[in-house]
């Protein structure tokens, strides 16, 4: 395969596990200033304006980043809520400039979660979704083992060339495992998504890739491994977590 077709498919591997952005925001995604207090629960995060979780991403490369993640706005929508999440990434050899940006995650009352689709910070790209959503299970659906499927279509601009792109998607419970960071160590449930990445353009199909969270109750992801299409592995770990109100 090409070095660009390579290059295309590191940068959709994350989504929504990994808490990778997009170099810019989209302003259409961005919360009102002003929320009511709404009351969620969920497996996957804690809600609550002012949560703060800290993250170090290492690219298995030698790069490291630091990503810290602020819940800004906590919404009502509908029986859920709609979350922003404000993301600010560091790169501890300072090779890049820190990037800032938001994502917006749906909870619904089922206790499924709606996800972003987003690029990973190295790839130097901007993926944009053109239709499809990603949603994490509900409780049941999580304990039972049964699956969230669907298709994500997008666009991929990288180094000025657009590529269209399909990611179909399986996203499932896997129990639970115990798992230690250097936050701590958790009894966390796993989260497991297959991504099988297509482009067209390419004449590239049938690329799977499979990424796995592990979520602690009252903490959120605690660890999430993406393979990359070099051969290393993407491998993020909770570093702190601070409670908001």
């Amino acid at each position: 395969m090409k070095r660009t077709g390579l290059a295309l498919i590191s940068l959709a591997l994350l989504a929504g596990c990994t808490a990778s952005p997009a170099p810019t925001a989209d302003p259409t995604d961005a919360a009102p200033s002003a929320a009511p207090e709404t009351a969620v629960e969920s497996i996957y995060y804690p809600v609550a304006e002012g949560n703060t979780w800290v993250y170090s991403i290492d690219y298995g490369s030698g790069t490291t980043v630091t990503d810290t993640e602020v819940m800004s706005s906590v919404v009502p929508e509908g029986d859920g809520a709609r979350v922003t999440i404000e993301r600010t990434f560091h790169w501890e050899d300072g090779s890049q400039p820190d990037l800032e940006d938001s994502v917006d995650y749906v909870f619904a009352a089922d206790g499924s979660l709606t996800v972003p689709f987003q690029s990973i910070p190295s790839a130097g790209g901007t993926v944009t979704v053109k239709s499809g959503t990603m949603v994490w299970p509900t409780v049941a659906e999580f304990e039972a083992g049964t699956a969230k499927t669907g298709r994500i279509e997008a666009s991929v601009d990288a180094g000025g060339t657009t590529t269209n792109e399909t990611v179909d998607f399986t996203i499932a419970g896997a129990g639970v495992e115990d798992v230690s960071v250097p936050a701590g160590d958790y009894s966390a449930r796993k989260l497991s998504q297959a991504l099988v990445i297509g482009l067209p353009d390419l004449g590239v199909e049938g690329i799977t890739v499979n990424a796995v969270t592990w979520l602690a109750e009252g903490v959120g992801p605690v660890k999430t491994e993406v393979p990359d299409m070099s051969g290393t592995t993407i491998t993020q770990v909770l570093l702190s977590f601070t409670p908001g109100r």
